[in-house]
C-alpha cells in the first residue's frame, strides 16, 4: 500500500496494520459468506423498504383492479400468496442477518483479544519505563531521593488474572441488585 506523507510514520504504520487486519478478516471469509454479506449490505438500505412497499401496493392494486374488472384475481384478499412470499422473505433475511452477525461477532472477539494483549503489553512497558525512571532518579546526584509509594507500585506489572478475579468478585452479576 502507499504511504501518506502527511502522517507521521508511526501513525501511518498503525493505520496500515489495522487495514491489514481488516484485509485478513475479509480474506478469511468463504465465498458464500462474502456473498451473504454483500447481499445483506445491499438489501439493508432504506430504499429496500420503499421497494417492498411499492411491490406490495402494486400487488394489492393489481388484485383489486382485476376484481373490479370482473376478472379472476391472482391472489384474492386476504392475499395468502403475498403473505407467504413476505413470510419466506422475512425468514430468509433473518437467517442471512444472523449469519452475517455471527461472523462479525467472531471478528469482534478476535479484535477484543488483540486489544487485551496489546493493553497488557503496553501496561508492562509503562511499568518498565517507570522503573527505569525511578532508577535514574536514584542514580542522579542532583535529584533528591525521596520515597514515592505510587511510583513504586506503578513499577510492578499488573497481573491480569488477579484483576479479572477481583473484578468478578466485586461486580454484581447480571440481574443482581448492587449491594451498598
Amino acid at each position: 500500500m502507499q504511504r501518506d506523507e502527511q502522517l507521521p510514520g508511526q501513525i501511518d504504520d498503525a493505520i496500515e496494520s489495522t487495514a491489514e487486519l481488516e484485509r485478513k478478516a475479509l480474506a478469511g471469509a468463504s465465498l458464500q459468506q462474502r456473498a451473504i454479506e454483500r447481499f445483506t449490505l445491499a438489501v439493508g438500505r432504506p430504499r429496500t423498504v420503499w421497494i417492498i412497499l411499492v411491490a406490495v401496493a402494486v400487488w394489492i392494486a393489481l388484485n383489486v383492479s382485476l376484481g373490479l374488472a370482473g376478472r379472476p384475481q391472482i391472489d384474492p384478499p386476504p392475499y395468502y400468496w403475498l403473505d407467504g412470499v413476505l413470510g419466506l422473505a422475512a425468514l430468509l433475511m433473518t437467517i442471512l442477518i444472523l449469519t452475517t452477525e455471527n461472523r462479525m461477532s467472531e471478528i469482534d472477539e478476535q479484535r477484543s483479544r488483540l486489544h487485551l494483549q496489546i493493553s497488557i503489553l503496553a501496561e508492562r512497558k509503562a511499568a518498565k519505563i517507570i522503573q527505569l525512571l525511578e532508577e535514574l532518579r536514584y542514580d542522579m546526584p542532583q535529584v533528591e531521593n525521596r520515597e514515592d509509594r505510587e511510583a513504586q507500585e506503578l513499577t510492578l506489572p499488573t497481573n491480569p488474572h488477579t484483576v479479572a478475579e477481583q473484578l468478578e468478585k466485586r461486580t454484581p452479576a447480571r440481574g443482581e441488585l448492587p449491594q451498598d
